[in-house]
């Protein structure tokens, strides 16, 4: 893809449109509330969460797209001055709420950025985020595939959410006397606090 067009995740201007994968805060660095470079493309989800991470932030510059669905934009291309079509769809990634991956599709031919993502066989949201994914590049050929590997290396064995989730559940069971401090960033640990509320049947504030 041409520079000048398209930014995802970096936030220090010299692009037509902008496009913002989640709310964590290695992929908001550069963005702030007085932030103002052009247009933000984010799922909905994320776009109700913004202002709570960024008050003041100009929501005009807000451009909201729905999950599973191309949409176009037309961009000009930096070189010829042209009008070129850029087609993008959202995925859900499954890391946080409001969690996304881009595939672009467009003179350029059609590329992928994943961001952070966590896909697991066993749950039905996941396998319903790949038919999507799969059926949107059917007939094309992926030319570029940004990937998230961070946890990728071998030795990073994770157990499922499932269950981590019921190892917690386990460990406060097990220590009745306890207080129990769960580290919570801004975003992410909604569900395990969730399942936390339903199976110890206490509320959460």
């Amino acid at each position: 893809m041409e520079r000048g067009l398209i930014s995802v995740d970096r936030w220090s201007g010299g692009s037509q449109a902008y496009f913002l994968t989640h709310l964590h805060a290695d992929h908001t660095q550069g963005l702030s509330s007085a932030w103002s470079r052009g247009p933000l493309f984010c799922s909905h989800l994320t776009s109700k969460l913004l202002p709570f991470k960024f008050p003041n932030f100009n929501l005009s510059l807000l451009r909201v797209l729905e999950v599973g669905s191309w949409h176009s934009l037309s961009l000009t291309s930096p070189s010829s001055g042209t009008k070129t079509a850029v087609q993008v769809m959202l995925i859900d990634a499954h890391h946080c709420p409001g969690s996304v991956m881009f595939l672009f599709r467009g003179e350029f031919g059609c590329l992928l950025y994943t961001g952070d993502f966590r896909w697991e066989a066993s749950i039905e949201k996941a396998y319903t985020s790949k038919i999507i994914l799969l059926n949107a590049i059917k007939g094309s050929k992926l030319e570029v595939l940004y990937l998230d590997n961070t946890y990728c290396h071998p030795s990073y064995a994770f157990p499922s959410r499932v269950d981590a989730a019921k190892q917690v559940v386990d460990i406060i069971i097990s220590h009745p006397e306890h207080d129990i401090i769960i580290a919570i960033d801004n975003l992410g640990k909604e569900e395990l606090l969730l399942y936390i509320s339903r199976m110890l049947k206490i509320k959460g504030y």
